[in-house]
């Protein structure tokens, strides 16, 4: 008598994103900030004057991600696209130039922004090395110009400058010039047509970033409440594998609402639904199994993010 063979199920595609920024098709996965976004439309489009602003949190809280959606996503669309002042946002991250002396730093922030901003100079690109008669400083200055004469009457540019804290970084290792401070403040200031973004920990809270700083409205990004984490654990696997009530709760308590704690779980129990070729309903035992794996792990710092204790998470096998 022959055998019956059982069906193999297929695995599932695992929908979540640990460590990467939210861009593109996984943009999708994105989800609350309304507020944020609100604060953005206050600052840029409904005051006489846009201010500067400061977009700071803890790591991996989904910074770089909201600057993205300010660029290209869909949440920032009608900030691009509204009538009163239509914004063009340029992102760049800053750790791109750690390392760089001062005149490299600047004029490679120059190149890097006009690329973005589709624009070229009208007398010349920007040199790569220092011109005897032209310091970086005054390249700089030459790439803002350009940038306002160049933008759509009405419209304002929009500078959004991640990892902002990797300028002390260069600061206190040699690299960069003291004079560097003042000299981005004046730009802050006085510009017109051009308004920044300063991304980047709640260190730029501390007393050597007060004379920038202080000229910007602030907004700290926090974690998600518990409706949004409600819809980033369920929304990626709709029609694909269910989740008990409990085992979204038990994430919620134990995140904090953490946008990459979230997706770094549900990645893992995606994973393990894989391993297991299960597709019941995740439970609360398989949180549980998947955070005591983490705990386990060398370096569990997606956890120590919050400073999540484990010695205080339920065992396995056991709801709080």
């Amino acid at each position: 008598m022959q055998a019956v063979s059982t069906p193999v199920q297929p695995l599932i595609a695992n929908p979540y994103i640990v460590g990467r920024p939210l861009t593109g098709e996984i943009s999708s996965l994105y989800v609350g900030r309304e507020d944020v976004f609100s604060w953005f439309h206050e600052n840029l489009v409904g005051a006489t004057r846009p201010n500067a602003l400061l977009l700071y949190g803890r790591r991996r809280i989904g910074k770089t991600s909201t600057l993205y959606q300010l660029v290209d996503g869909e949440r920032g669309r009608y900030l691009r696209e509204n009538s009163q002042r239509p914004i063009i946002p340029i992102y760049v991250d800053l750790q791109r130039f750690a390392g760089r002396p001062t005149g490299e730093w600047l004029r490679r922030l120059s190149r890097e922004i006009c690329n973005r901003a589709n624009v070229s100079y009208t007398d010349c690109s920007i040199p790569d090395h220092v011109m005897e008669e032209e310091s970086a400083y005054t390249v700089f200055d030459r790439c803002l110009d350009q940038l306002e004469q160049s933008i759509p009457s009405g419209s304002l540019l929009l500078l959004a400058l991640d990892e902002f804290e990797q300028i002390r970084a260069g600061i206190d290792a040699g690299a960069l010039d003291l004079e560097i401070l003042p000299f981005l403040r004046s730009q802050i200031q006085h510009r017109s047509r051009i308004a920044f973004v300063l991304c980047g920990s709640g260190a730029l809270l501390g007393e050597f970033w007060w004379p920038i700083v202080d000229l910007a409205a602030r907004c700290e990004l926090t974690g998600l409440d518990h409706d949004q984490t409600e819809i980033l654990i369920r929304t990626p696997l709709d029609g694909t594998l269910d989740i008990e009530p409990e085992a979204v709760e038990l994430i919620w308590q134990h995140t904090g609402g953490h946008p990459y704690l979230i997706q770094s779980i549900c990645h893992r129990l995606v994973g393990q639904a894989n391993r297991n070729r299960s597709r019941e309903a995740i439970s609360p035992d398989d949180v549980i199994h998947v955070i005591a794996l983490m705990q386990a792990e060398p370096r569990a710092s997606d956890v120590n993010l919050i400073g999540v204790d484990y010695e205080d998470l339920p065992k396995e096998g056991a709801l709080p």
